[in-house]
């Protein structure tokens, strides 16, 4: 049996919410070493299944796109990250624990872009590279796993050729932040497409893209085996229809760090979209 869907982009990310908390080496990572949670929209819907309760999933992030630009969330109106160990909520900096780290503790780590060959980009709008600059060559250093969670609506025709683009001091004008993007590989990559086959054990193929009026960055899929597994899938689908987008939160221009075209503007200096 063959079915049909649709999933706007905060419905893809409930999805992935729980695909990700359903795999066991999170499971695992969670109850017997330590899970590491990056910022980001999509790890937001995730932290939320971890913890099984609402978050102010809008402030669990540094970068974001808000308002048809590239932007940052300032450091004083983000949530701090979680990090888990053995069961328990750690209150403390994940970087601290970087050292501590060992076979079966993973990272959980948004993304940008995404490509038909799995390779994973993120933005880095820091000089040092955000928690890609902090985590990335610690934990491949030391042979950890990194789990990319990221949404169909991020596919890039190649990660590797976009990456040869851009940087924060290459770009000669934007309309946003000045960023670059770094091509990251050896990691799990989790789009919709392995969340049904993890959820439902399910084929999914990525069917068609786009859409308008609230539905902007929709994924179209189909799946298709057992009808009883089919039925479940969409009968759960059904369940997160209808999941509101995040709202914006934006600081303001005039006392961002972020390098960005409005830097240092008062609001009556900002076009109206980006007020």
């Amino acid at each position: 049996m063959q079915a049909l869907f649709s999933l706007t982009p905060a419905e893809s990310k409930r999805l992935l919410g729980k695909a990700v908390v359903a795999m066991p080496e999170v499971q695992h990572a969670k109850n017997n070493g330590y899970l590491l949670v990056g910022r980001g929209s999509t790890n937001a819907y995730i932290l939320e299944e971890l913890l099984n309760k609402t978050t102010e999933k809008e402030k669990y992030l540094a970068g974001q796109v808000i308002n048809g630009v590239l932007c940052a969330l300032p450091p004083d109106m983000r949530s701090k990250p979680v990090t888990f160990h053995k069961g328990q909520v750690l209150e403390v900096d994940p970087a601290s624990v970087i050292d501590k780290l060992g076979p079966g503790d993973i990272l959980l780590k948004g993304a940008n872009a995404v490509d038909p060959g799995g390779k994973v980009g993120v933005i880095l709008a820091s000089p040092v590279g955000g928690t890609m600059g902090q985590f990335y060559l610690a934990m491949k250093a030391q042979g950890m796993t990194i789990i990319y969670s990221v949404g169909l609506e991020k596919l890039v025709a190649s990660v590797e050729e976009a990456a040869k683009y851009g940087g924060r001091l290459t770009l000669g004008r934007t309309i946003g932040a000045r960023v670059g993007l770094a091509c990251v590989a050896g990691g799990k990559v989790v789009t919709e497409i392995e969340a049904i086959e993890t959820l439902f054990g399910l084929k999914a193929v990525h069917f068609a893209s786009g859409g308008f009026g609230g539905s902007e960055g929709a994924v179209t899929l189909i799946v298709e085996g057992k009808d009883g597994d089919v039925n479940r899938c969409l009968d759960f689908i059904e369940g997160i229809k209808g999941e509101p987008p995040l709202a914006p939160v934006k600081g303001p221009c005039k006392t961002c760090g972020l390098l960005c075209t409005f830097q240092g503007k008062d609001v009556d200096e900002l076009p109206a979209y980006i007020k």
